[in-house]
């Protein structure tokens, strides 16, 4: 009788976690996207943000990652990635690495302009790694 017991209560418990596992993944993916234009963003350079995690990327975490960026900078080269979407990599003075900016939509750009991007944050990889970018400049 006792093991009864102790097995009816070992399948709530295993049944309410289940609910519970299943209700945060659906929460999670319906989750709205985040919008970065309507969020307030720190302003840097390219060159800053990248010398920034250049030199401490613990550091540099905790300024920017995970948060809404607005980098300025020249263009050095514009690519297509293998989702389709258009990467704009910004200059810095390393000649290999800089400021990697993924658009969520296509902008008219040309190696060698002037722009200003924001963007998502996403860390350091060589590059500085920003997402769901768009043009404001």
């Amino acid at each position: 009788m006792a093991k009864a017991v102790t097995l009816k209560k070992a399948l709530v418990i295993m049944a309410v976690i289940a609910v519970a596992g299943v209700a945060y993944a659906l929460y999670v993916w319906y989750k709205p996207a985040r919008d970065v234009k309507d969020e307030k963003a720190v302003s840097i350079t390219a060159q800053q943000i990248f010398d920034a995690y250049s030199k401490d990327e613990k550091s540099a975490n905790t300024l920017y990652l995970d948060k809404a960026i607005q980098v300025s900078g020249e263009v050095k080269s514009i690519k297509t990635n293998q989702q389709g979407k258009t990467v704009v990599m910004l200059k810095t003075g390393d000649e290999m690495f800089g400021v990697q900016c993924t658009l969520k939509e296509a902008a008219a750009l040309k190696e060698g302009d002037q722009v200003t991007i924001k963007g998502i944050c996403t860390g350091y990889l060589m590059d500085v790694v920003l997402i769901d970018c768009f043009v404001v400049k």
